[in-house]
């Protein structure tokens, strides 16, 4: 399975025809005694590693300012495509696996069989801006209450296995990954009527359009957020708060207890510090990350909400949501103490800040993390200030932007300031060539893996132009370091994250 973009059909057709002919041994440049060692007839076909695979293809108008979502090349070597937290070894997918239904066979089921059950086995944010819609029942598609793909096995089917064991099963994701090993953990529970769609939503969109039974928007995990179906694309999609019809998702919309993405209308957005999920709206009277604007009586009144909730949960089946709900107890205790010692101040006017980042909005619009990245461009105030030099081995302590919040105290338990090395030079936007952060490895063990790589903002622009540093060289060393965007001269070698 591969997703390709380009500006026209031409230049897919001739990229695709490349890669499908690219030999691993070949192309790789093996001296040709060794390649006839290695390579045999029988096993050339495995040389061929592009040959096979369901390539979906998008066209990208780049005149209308959207990047192209896949630019590059990218290999990646992991232990799941989709994490399921071991509930599926990817050699039993053959044999557990459902049947794979093409656009045409999956469109004909929804409309012979009124009786079968439809499940949505993407992230329950996916599911909400566009699913199925059984024509028989005028139901939308069975929404497993999803953050993270690996507990569809221990919630859902753990949960509806048997009851779905004399049922027919019809599921989908976006491009059909998800379904490949969401069909095993079903059959595994012993459901054996379980198919999936072919090439997911995609293929489905491609084939019928908005004249389907797919309604809404497909999210797509790229710059383009989500496609819409066709020109007469309905809004399916509701606002988490006042439950009008709204459908754009947003980086900057998050769950300011497990950050998932939330449906928020700019209405409603206004009136909102911090954003609740639907799981998580219970807790939308005490659960906050930012506390500087309550006073002492109102966090105190935090604190006892949060208690009987925690109290209200049977510790054998909610160890998890317990320790968030402590965690967040010792916090708000710690800011009433913070309080009464004077070491702290109530802000009613304090900014608004990123959930991701935790800067203030005149830093930070919320699009700092992932695919979203690549939209800070159309918000940020332009700076043609050079980035600041440095390079691979320099050391470092916090700089002038340290963020605790984000970051931790700058300082040791001894009392002594934080000191690093920097170890690589990357880009902190996605999809931007000019190299605007370091990777730092620390000294001390303080960090959560020890000698392992964290990533530090070094010369990327906030929203109100300003170049950020999160760190500072240490000691300074003017005239030494050479500038990020410069590195011609640039002797160091290539240092990879650990």
């Amino acid at each position: 399975n591969g997703t390709v973009s380009a500006e026209n059909e031409a230049i897919l057709q001739d990229y695709i025809a490349c890669m499908e002919s690219f030999h691993l041994g070949r192309d790789c440049g093996f001296p040709i005694g060794i390649l006839d060692e290695i390579v045999h007839e029988e096993d050339d076909c495995l040389q061929r590693v592009y040959r096979g695979i369901d390539w979906k293809k998008s066209i990208v108008d780049s005149n209308c300012g959207v990047r192209e979502p896949f630019p590059d090349l990218k290999l990646s070597l992991v232990n799941e495509i989709v994490s399921t937290g071991g509930a599926v070894e990817v050699d039993e997918i053959p044999d557990f696996g459902g049947k794979h239904l093409t656009p045409q066979q999956f469109h004909e089921a929804l409309e012979q069989h009124g009786d079968l059950v439809l499940i949505d086995v993407r992230n329950t944010f996916e599911c909400d801006i566009g699913h199925f819609v059984h024509p028989h029942t005028e139901q939308a598609a069975t929404n497993p209450g999803m953050v993270t793909f690996s507990s569809f096995d221990s919630n859902f089917c753990a949960k509806n296995a048997d009851s779905l064991r004399d049922k027919k099963v019809l599921m989908y994701c976006t491009g059909g990954i998800r379904c490949e090993k969401a069909s095993a953990m079903l059959r595994k529970r012993g459901v054996q009527d379980v198919s999936q769609l072919k090439g997911g939503i995609h293929r489905y969109l491609e084939e019928y359009g908005d004249q389907g039974y797919f309604k809404g928007k497909n999210f797509v995990f790229d710059q383009r957020v989500a496609l819409e179906a066709g020109k007469e694309t309905a809004v399916v999609g509701k606002c988490i708060e006042c439950q009008e019809p709204y459908d754009e998702i947003a980086g900057s919309r998050l769950c300011t207890v497990c950050r998932d993405l939330v449906l928020v209308c700019p209405a409603c957005s206004q009136n909102l510090r911090e954003y609740h999920c639907r799981r998580h709206m219970a807790w939308k009277s005490c659960y906050y990350t930012f506390l500087e604007v309550f006073d002492e009586v109102q966090l105190r009144e935090q604190v006892e909400v949060l208690r009987r909730i925690r109290e209200s949960l049977e510790p054998s089946k909610n160890r998890n949501v317990r320790r968030t709900l402590l965690r967040q107890i010792v916090k708000v205790q710690g800011r009433i103490e913070d309080l009464a010692l004077g070491k702290a101040v109530v802000d009613v006017d304090a900014s608004r800040r990123c959930r991701t980042c935790m800067e203030t909005a005149d830093i930070c619009d919320g699009n700092c993390w992932g695919f979203w990245k690549q939209h800070r461009g159309q918000t940020r105030k332009p700076n043609t200030e050079a980035v600041q030099a440095i390079r691979v081995g320099d050391r470092v302590q916090p700089g002038p932007h340290w963020n605790p919040l984000r970051l931790g105290d700058k300082f040791e338990p001894d009392g002594q300031i934080r000191q690093g090395t920097v170890v690589e030079l990357k880009s902190w936007g996605s999809g931007n060539n000019e190299r605007d952060c370091v990777a730092i490895v620390w000294d001390t063990t303080k960090a959560k893996k020890p000698n392992e790589a964290q990533i530090y903002r070094w010369g990327s622009i906030a929203c109100n132009g300003e170049r950020m540093y999160d760190v500072m060289l240490f000691p300074p060393q003017p005239g030494l370091a050479l500038s990020m965007t410069d590195t011609s001269t640039d002797n160091s070698p290539p240092i990879n994250n650990p």
